[in-house]
Parts: structure tokens; C-alpha cells; sequence
């Protein structure tokens, strides 16, 4: 159920960000942040939360962020403007970050052999369904209008499935013994260093297009990479004097696979998170769908995903890197076809053309994310796959958050800001530029694309690694 939560969280607003900006009166800048700013706090404090859960007890963590999650979720439904869904949707975010680590440390600690392979398969599996089913969801229940709610109502359905968690996590998930006493100490500075450093990026980027650029913005942008050396330099220093665990060890990044890896991971999920905010607003926005419309020809892209990724982790135990490298080449065919959909249809375009391109990008996509996470994590330790595995789930959130910001800015730079009428185009605003909005956006992830290829020869696994 937390899993399905978070995951539906991430896909369902992206459906419903027309109509909430709309409602609202939202600025883009601020439209972007409903998305990115629960992206942006997963990704930040899921190390921490796993971390917690050593300390504390994974069912205390586990439980702390089901109810928050669960609080958050009432409150984002009856929010009055766009200042607060930003700020509950990020509260969202924190709490979806302290209880799925703690997901995969149950699975870790209760199931063995082959009960725990089939645990983990119901995990990816609850994955790839959350991802696909949010796209109908969202657009139901908008057009469902139960109770005149509206889109309120995708948020507060989480209120009655997390109520029913927790009641089962008191009932049912047993606690694991915490840490001893002397092993308590987490690094807040590391927390504090990370989370500046991420949040002088995101920041300015989200909102200068908005603020149009003023040149205060770009203080935080020049500070960014400082806080992050600072956090670097603090977490190196932690790990050698041996006082205190680092948030991330930096002796895991001096194996290539691993460094390397996560570079991919940054811009493989920046791409997806470009295409997945691009595509709603493009539909309903430019074309005049409904949400659930748009949903539906959104959902091939998450159903090729899903169906795809179940098998490829296999296929990558096989193949190794090639597999990576058919999914990329296959995901540039599929942004050809976007293209070639566009040019072949022009104005009569009405969405539904796109179905076939979607589902290819989907496919493609579900070769790469099991391969892509199999090739990072193939020399890591057995002692450090915890903590790696941590740093590759956040560096995937945070690549939401960045490529949600990109795919924003290069989208509404196209079509000017006006929040128009959801329904038909923005007043001011034709076809055209909508077109030159998506294909800029599509022209950066197929630039992403072609650095992972530059970056898979490092992935080459050795035999060790496969087995």
C-alpha cells in the first residue's frame, strides 16, 4: 500500500497539473514545483530515511512517514492555493522518503530464499502497475468530479488507503532491533550541506523563467556547486576519522561502475521526467483533451514500461550492457517517431496519433531501468548494498525534480505563461508553439539520450559482476 502511494503520487499529479493550475491560477513556476517539490524531498532524505530506520526501528520510521504522508495527503485535497500544495505535496514527499526505504529493509529482514525473490518481484511489480494506473485514475476522478471536488479528489483518496496502512502496520509488520545506543548518530550536517546545495539549484531554476531572471537568481545557482563541494569535503573527512557514518560513503563512488552508473541514472530519469510533464500539458493544453483522454494515450508509455522492466533485469543478467544499449536506440527511435507523428499530421493533429511513439518510448524505457540499476550496483559490496542502493533511488528522484524543472522551463519558454483554459489552446497561443515547446523538450531528451551511450562503455560489467 506505501509503495503503491508514493508511486501513484509521482504519475497522477502529472495528469492533473493543467486542471490544478487552472483552479488555482497557479504560475508555471509554481505549477513545476507541485510536481518537483515532492520528487525533490524524496529524493533528498531517502538516505536519511534509511538511516533512521537502522537507528530507530523500521516499523517507528516506517509508521512516522505513513501518517505524515497519510496528514499530508488531507491536507493538499483542501488546499486553497498553489503556496500551500506546494508546501504539503513537499511534506508528501518527506513522508514517502522516511517509509520506503523502510519497504525494502522488511523485505531484506523477514523474507529468505525464494519467498524474498517473490516479495521483491510484488515490489516492482506494485511499481509498474502504480505507474500505469495513475494516468486513468487521475483523469476518472477529474472527470468524475465526485462530491464537486475535482482534482481534490487524487489526493484525498490516499487519506482512506493510508488510513487502512497504518492500521495494518500496527497489526501486523513486527519491529526489527534498532541500532545499539552508541551507533545513534546521524549526520545532520551531511543533511543540511546536501539539501542546500540541491535546493539552490532547483530553486532558481523553477522560478527564474517566471521572475524573469533577475539577477539576484543567480546567487544560489553560483552557490550551488560550493555547498555541494562542502557537503563532498564534510562527507570525506566523516568516513576517514571513523567518528561517525557519512550520510553517503564517498569510497563507494571510487568504483567507475558505480560512479558512472549513477551519472546515467541522473540523466536517464531527468529524460523520462521531461517527457512525463511535457506530454499532459501538451495534450490538454494544446490539443484541448480532457485529462482522462490525455491518460490514455499516456498510459501505453507507462504500461510498455512496466511490462518490460519486469523482464529486463533478466535479460541483463544475460546480455549485460547491450541490453542498456538496444533500449537507447530503441528510445531514440521512439522520439523520431514523436517527431515524424507531428510532421506527417501537422494541424489535424489531435493526440491519439501519438500512441505509437508512446508505447515504443515505454518499451525502450522498461529495456533500460532494470539494466541501467543491475550494471550500477554489480561491484558494489555485499556489506554496502544498502547504502547504494539508497544513493541510486535518490539520485532518481532528484532526476525527476531537475528534468520536471527543464521540461517545464523549455515548455512554458515556448508558450508564454498564460494558464488559459484547459480545454482549448492558451489565449495568445497556437498550435505551433505548443509543437515547439514539445519538440524542444523531446530534442533535450534525445541530447540525454546520446550522453548515456557515451557513458555505457563504463558500464561494461565483468564476469564477476554478472554473476
Amino acid at each position: 500500500m506505501a509503495t503503491l502511494l508514493s508511486i501513484v503520487s509521482v504519475f497522477i499529479s502529472n495528469v492533473a497539473l493543467p486542471v490544478i493550475q487552472e483552479d488555482l491560477g497557479a504560475s508555471a513556476g509554481q505549477a513545476q514545483m507541485i510536481l518537483a517539490g515532492y520528487n525533490l524531498m524524496f529524493g533528498l532524505f531517502l538516505v536519511t530515511g534509511g538511516r533512521l530506520g537502522d537507528l530507530y526501528g523500521i516499523k517507528r520510521v516506517f509508521l512516522l512517514g505513513l501518517t505524515l504522508f497519510t496528514a499530508a495527503s488531507a491536507v493538499s485535497g483542501f488546499a486553497p492555493g498553489p503556496v500551500s500544495l506546494i508546501g504539503s505535496r513537499a511534506v508528501q514527499g518527506l513522508g514517502a522518503a522516511l517509509m520506503i526505504p523502510q519497504v525494502m529493509s522488511f523485505i531484506q529482514v523477514y523474507f529468505t530464499g525464494k519467498e524474498r525473490g517473490m516479495a521483491l518481484g510484488a515490489y516492482a511489480a506494485v511499481g509498474g502497475f502504480g505507474s500505469t494506473a495513475a494516468q486513468l485514475l487521475g483523469g476518472w476522478l477529474i472527470a468524475a468530479d465526485w462530491f464537486g471536488l475535482g482534482w481534490r479528489t487524487i489526493y484525498l483518496l490516499n487519506v482512506p488507503v493510508g488510513l487502512l496502512a497504518i492500521v495494518g502496520t500496527i497489526r501486523i509488520l513486527r519491529e526489527r532491533i534498532a541500532a545499539a545506543e552508541h551507533d545513534r548518530r546521524l549526520d545532520w550536517t551531511g543533511v543540511v550541506l546536501v539539501t542546500a546545495a540541491l535546493s539552490a539549484l532547483c530553486f532558481p531554476l523553477t522560478f527564474g523563467n517566471d521572475w524573469g531572471w533577475p539577477w539576484w537568481i543567480f546567487i544560489p545557482l553560483i552557490a550551488s556547486p560550493c555547498l555541494a563541494f562542502g557537503f563532498v569535503r564534510h562527507q570525506l573527512r566523516l568516513e576517514k576519522s571513523g567518528r561517525a557514518t557519512p550520510l553517503i560513503r564517498p569510497s563507494l563512488f571510487q568504483r567507475r561502475s558505480f560512479s558512472v552508473g549513477n551519472l546515467s541514472i541522473l540523466l536517464f530519469y531527468a529524460n523520462n521526467a521531461v517527457l512525463f510533464i511535457v506530454m499532459p500539458l501538451f495534450l490538454q493544453r494544446g490539443l484541448g483533451m480532457t485529462p482522462f483522454q490525455s491518460g490514455l494515450v499516456f498510459a501505453p508509455l507507462a504500461l510498455g514500461f512496466a511490462l518490460t522492466s519486469m523482464k529486463s533485469g533478466e535479460w541483463a543478467a544475460k546480455f549485460g550492457h547491450r541490453t542498456l544499449i538496444a533500449g537507447c536506440f530503441l528510445l531514440e527511435a521512439g522520439y523520431l517517431l514523436f517527431f515524424a507523428t507531428d510532421a506527417a499530421f501537422g494541424s489535424n493533429l489531435r493526440g491519439y496519433e501519438w500512441i505509437p511513439a508512446a508505447l515504443l518510448a515505454g518499451v525502450a524505457m522498461g529495456l533500460i531501468s532494470a539494466p541501467l540499476n543491475f550494471l550500477t550496483l554489480a561491484h558494489v559490496k555485499e556489506d554496502e548494498t544498502g547504502q547504494a542502493s539508497g544513493v541510486v533511488t535518490s539520485g532518481v528522484e532528484i532526476a525527476y525534480a531537475l528534468g520536471t524543472v527543464a521540461g517545464g522551463t523549455l515548455f512554458f519558454s515556448a508558450v508564454g505563461t498564460d494558464t488559459g483554459d484547459v480545454h482549448g489552446l492558451a489565449t495568445g497561443t497556437d498550435l505551433s508553439a505548443y509543437l515547439h515547446g514539445v519538440h524542444s523538450a523531446i530534442g533535450l531528451n534525445g541530447l540525454l539520450v546520446i550522453g548515456m551511450l557515451m557513458l555505457i562503455r563504463y558500464l561494461k560489467e565483468t564476469k564477476e559482476g554478472v554473476k
